[in-house]
């Protein structure tokens, strides 16, 4: 029996999965396509094939974490519906524990400062989370602004290897000097 191959839409799905890990821990070099293409089992010009350069990696990762955060923000908003914006940030937490998520979009972040493609991607990533949020909570604007301070806190947090599991006030009181974790 022949081995099945994939397709290039599987192997695209499987490139990003595994570019979101190295991005979020080396950024977007060409040592880290090299890598995605390792761990993909493809070339490093196969990868380019699939996305078209580094940046159109990135792009097709930041459409991943959008997905991410939006299906996890549904979950978590079905699961609670009497508080669905407490439920969505302990979810959104648990996320970004994994450490992929959050390291990826600090990357995407820092990149953004001088691409407008980029930063153009990453506002777009949060209006539609802006807009998903609205539409599971009826958050107001104060509401929303709120939830995406505490979720840019919270990636902040995370990154820096701040302890979490109480929330991100006990974390932030564990940072202020002569305090100690409540």
């Amino acid at each position: 029996m022949a081995p099945v191959r994939s397709t290039a839409t599987q192997r695209r799905a499987d490139a990003v999965a595994v570019a979101m890990r190295v991005i979020a821990d080396d950024g977007l070099t060409t040592a880290a396509m090299q890598r995605v293409a390792d761990a993909a089992g493809v070339s490093q010009p196969y990868v380019f094939r699939l996305f078209g350069s580094k940046r159109g990696l990135l792009l097709a990762c930041l459409d991943e974490v959008e997905e991410r955060v939006r299906t996890t923000f549904r979950a978590a908003a079905a699961q609670r519906p009497d508080d669905p914006r407490t439920a969505m940030g302990a979810a959104f937490r648990e996320l970004l524990s994994r450490g992929v998520t959050g390291g990826l979009w600090l990357q995407a972040s820092a990149i953004a400062r001088h691409d407008d493609v980029v930063a153009a991607r990453c506002r777009g990533v949060i209006s539609v989370l802006l807009g998903e949020t609205e539409r599971l909570t009826g958050a107001d604007a104060d509401d929303l602004a709120r939830f995406l301070a505490d979720g840019a806190l919270v990636v902040l947090l995370q990154a820096i290897g701040v302890d979490l599991s109480g929330g991100s006030r006990a974390a932030v009181g564990t940072l202020v000097p002569g305090r100690t974790a409540p």
